[in-house]
């Protein structure tokens, strides 16, 4: 799950400078709602698309994946001086599992609010539209088909202009976008990338109605104007499509710009490729986890030759990347750090450094066949032989859904107590 986490937000972070590289000065504002639409639904399903049994077949990919492993993968750091084990990961994930709760509380209550505030307003019609009608000192907004107006602030002029924005919300689903954008940022508050992207979301979605309004015959400097002075009432609710919402400055700039020459929806095409390449990144990891060089008579063989061996014990193939790869029963890195020991010889000669080591996990599940790739100090790597041959099982790979024997490689790190 953390693995999958990390790639979505790695997602996220690149559709949103690729975005604001690409696409955030030109006036396709549609295609631009769908490329930020999308870039949501994408990054949560590229983890899941898996063709690295391809990839790991691919000679090219070698070079990297075996880089990837020993300087990206986790590792588990064991220290000269033995002490309590304090589960970080157990801790990180409780701070995440509060937070999302919070934001999803917050979201709740604003959606409650606009509820409670139609509840409580009058409503008439305008121009065939009902419209709930505000109070107290609020600027206009709608929230899905509910478009909210205080008329007596607003001459006749203003709240045409008004309805028609605020139809272009209603009618283009744009609470929709909103709500998905509000998601994600509970989902993934961490990551600074995703509220970025909920503002250009948010942004877009009023560059769009604004160019309804224009697009209607409005003049363009009393629309402006008209903008300017609602910029300081106060909103019901983030999640509300507001007529004032900010920046100002950006969407009269939008108004004023040249349309983009039409030609250039080509570099639109851009998009795919990024996509492709993030496919091959998320896949690498899988890779990594089981692709690496092993030495056979001093030779480095090649990953091709590798993609299914025999194992000695029982005939039986191992596989390098399997569809769903071997798991261990539990926290692995915890169950590591407390059964592992640091050598005394190792200590004594300040010896430090990671122990790559590689090793087959059977299709009953147990660990067979481990082998050091990359060693530190023939004490940390008999240390590093003798954790994994006292593993208990683990979930084995499966591969069309029955389980087989799979390469697994795992980086353990020694380092001295300062």
């Amino acid at each position: 799950m953390a693995i999958y986490l990390l790639k979505v937000n790695m997602a996220l972070a690149l559709f949103y400078a690729f975005y604001k590289l690409m696409f955030s000065t030109d006036t396709f504002l549609s295609w631009r709602r769908h490329v930020l639409n999308s870039s949501f639904l994408i990054a949560l399903c590229l983890p899941l698309i898996d063709f690295s049994s391809w990839l790991s077949g691919n000679d090219k990919m070698v070079s990297i994946t075996n880089e990837y492993a020993t300087v990206v993968l986790p590792v588990v750091s064991v220290t000269s001086e033995s002490g309590g084990f304090f589960n970080w990961e157990q801790f990180a994930w409780a701070v995440y599992g509060i937070v999302v709760c919070v934001l999803f509380l917050r979201l709740l209550w604003q959606i409650a609010s606009i509820i409670r505030l139609k509840n409580r307003c009058k409503t008439i019609y305008i121009d065939g539209v009902e419209v709930y009608l505000l109070r107290n000192d609020e600027g206009p907004f709608s929230f899905f088909n509910w478009i909210f107006i205080h008329l007596e602030r607003h001459s006749k002029a203003e709240t045409d202009e008004i309805m028609t924005h605020e139809l272009t919300h209603c009618r283009q689903f744009h609470s929709i976008d909103i709500l998905c954008a509000e998601l994600f940022c509970m989902l993934f508050w961490f990551n600074p990338f995703v509220w970025l992207l909920k503002r250009e979301v948010r942004l877009n979605l009023e560059y769009l109605a604004d160019r309804s309004v224009l697009d209607n015959g409005v003049n363009n400097k009393e629309y402006q104007y008209h903008l300017l002075g609602l910029t300081y009432r106060k909103n019901v609710a983030t999640i509300s499509n507001n007529f004032n919402v900010l920046p100002i400055k950006k969407r009269i700039k939008m108004m004023n710009k040249k349309k983009t020459n039409s030609s250039m929806r080509v570099k639109y095409v851009l998009y795919v490729p990024m996509i492709v390449m993030l496919l091959i990144v998320s896949n690498i990891d899988s890779i990594a986890r089981s692709v690496t060089n092993v030495t056979v008579d001093n030779k480095v063989a090649p990953v091709s030759v590798l993609q299914k061996q025999k194992s000695p014990d029982n005939d039986q193939k191992v596989y390098i990347v399997v569809s769903e790869m071997p798991k261990f029963n539990g926290n692995l890195y915890q169950w590591l750090a407390q059964n592992i020991k640091y050598p005394a010889e190792a200590s004594q000669k300040h010896q430090q450094g990671t122990v790559m080591i590689k090793f087959v996990v059977a299709a009953d599940g147990r660990v067979r066949q481990a082998e050091i790739i990359r060693g530190a100090s023939p004490s940390l790597d008999k240390e590093a032989m003798r954790i994994v041959s006292v593993m208990p099982k683990w979930i084995p790979g499966k591969q069309d859904g029955r389980p087989v024997a799979v390469y697994y490689t795992l980086p353990i790190k020694f380092k001295l107590s300062k």
